[in-house]
């Protein structure tokens, strides 16, 4: 399934590294995200609530199923991350690896699994441009 129509028909994100602090990209990225009418999912152990929205420590912990997860963590972690990923009940259907988040060493794990990784590429800019 091509970039834009992954875009097109998900409604539901997990934004992995999502922060409370406006000056932070993953924080300008999830607002654009919910304007845009995606249900934002913020993922990060360290906050109780961000957005509005009730943070979850793991992916895991997400009670429903997501259809992107979009990375915001540091390259260093994403063998952890793609653990985080595969451990999840139902795989969402695509992952955004946000740029310099890492990926590409994960890349063919996460496709065996059946899930579309975009490497390098930003969530917002890709959005625009199916737009």
């Amino acid at each position: 399934m091509d970039m834009c129509e992954i875009l097109r028909t998900s409604r539901r994100i997990a934004v992995l590294g999502a922060s409370p602090r406006p000056d932070r990209t993953a924080h300008d990225i999830a607002l654009y995200l919910s304007r845009h009418g995606y249900e934002v999912v913020p993922v990060n152990p360290r906050y109780e609530e961000i957005q509005g929205a009730r943070c979850y420590k793991t992916l895991a912990e997400v009670p429903q199923p997501v259809d992107i997860v979009d990375v915001f963590r540091a390259a260093e972690h994403e063998d952890e991350v793609a653990e985080e990923i595969l451990a999840m009940k139902v795989k969402p259907r695509a992952v955004w690896f946000q740029l310099f988040a890492g990926g590409e060493g994960v890349r063919e794990t996460l496709e065996q699994a059946g899930i579309t990784v975009f490497v390098d590429q930003c969530i917002k800019v890709d959005h625009s441009a199916c737009s």
